[in-house]
């Protein structure tokens, strides 16, 4: 181990298979959806610039978080509207600061996916954003590129990309430059697509965890492939291994703290379980939390759930700053 609503389950599908259309062209019986999707590049470590090898090769842009129009103002703290580069391109997305002078703990924010026609700067974030902010934790939750009001260097954009964890790893390089923020590593949740994101950048900066994760999709391509019925073939064998973040889970900043509705329809519950285990055999500290009567959302018990991953950043973030 390395030291330092409703219709959601169609959406989903409906965007990959999307994809894999409009990339590879029909049938998708016998293409390859990660030989376009997973960009592959014999020159890039992995065989991909979005290979875990090649994400752990590269550098990310440790630049200016730029503030501007109030979003939401609170006793406790304020959101406003914020801005970053990641690859020349201009994210936009909600950075939350509390009311005084700091230092405060960071922890990033990752929304699950969206369309991107419908959907709207800070969606997916805001519950966490408002439990942790009032407790005095800096939140920043990315839009991705191609979301909300993000600059795009493609023409297609279903808001499902790996593209996505680079914009998520240049946001944690510039927010080491907030001038309120705490020193030491910082924290990352995620929810569904986000937690995969949020697995991923812990796995490539060692400054990124703990982390908390709610109804996380599979971290392994094979699995995405089988469950959501995705072309996958024996050519690109080698490079969904590399992109799978599953495979390098030893790399992960610990603790991990997981949670999961085992009604959910939308993932497969039993991706939870797998990370967990995988974790446990990295030696990663790890908890899981199962829910037996929630879905995806985890909307019936979400204030518990909440608060559970409030405390669990509560209790991380310090002893961690303390330690590291």
């Amino acid at each position: 181990m390395r030291t330092r609503t409703p219709k959601i389950p169609i959406s989903r599908r409906q965007a990959l298979r999307t994809l894999a259309a409009c990339t590879i062209g029909p049938p998708l019986t016998g293409c390859d959806l990660w030989t376009t999707f997973g960009k592959p590049d014999e020159l890039s470590p992995g065989g991909s610039q979005l290979s875990i090898p090649a994400l752990l090769a590269r550098k990310y842009e440790s630049g200016e978080i730029r503030l501007h129009d109030v979003a939401i103002r609170r006793p406790t703290y304020t959101s406003y509207v914020m801005t970053y580069i990641s690859d020349e391109l201009r994210i936009t997305g909600v950075a939350s600061i509390p009311i005084g002078s700091g230092p405060f703990p960071i922890v990033i924010l990752n929304h699950g996916y969206a369309l991107p026609s419908r959907y709207k700067t800070g969606e997916g974030t805001r519950a966490m954003s408002e439990a942790l902010a009032s407790r005095g934790f800096i939140t920043l939750a990315s839009d991705y590129r191609g979301l909300g009001s993000s600059d795009d260097s493609s023409s297609l954009n279903l808001g499902i990309r790996l593209e996505f964890a680079i914009d998520v790893l240049n946001l944690a390089a510039a927010a080491r430059n907030i001038p309120e923020a705490q020193t030491g590593p910082i924290g990352i949740w995620g929810h569904s697509l986000g937690a995969e994101l949020a697995l991923r950048a812990a796995i490539v900066d060692e400054n990124v965890g703990p982390v908390a994760l709610w109804a996380p999709i599979s971290p392994w391509m094979d699995d995405l492939a089988a469950y959501y019925r995705l072309p996958a073939s024996d050519s690109s064998k080698n490079l969904r291994a590399t992109l799978s973040s599953g495979n390098y889970l030893g790399y992960a900043n610990g603790p991990i703290d997981i949670h999961q509705g085992e009604a959910d329809q939308v993932v497969n519950p039993g991706w939870a379980k797998k990370i967990h285990h995988a974790l446990l055999s990295e030696g990663i500290q790890t908890t899981l939390h199962l829910y037996p009567d929630q879905g995806h959302l985890l909307d019936f018990g979400s204030e518990n759930v909440i608060s559970e991953t409030t405390e669990f950043f509560t209790q991380t973030l310090q002893s961690a700053n303390t330690l590291r």
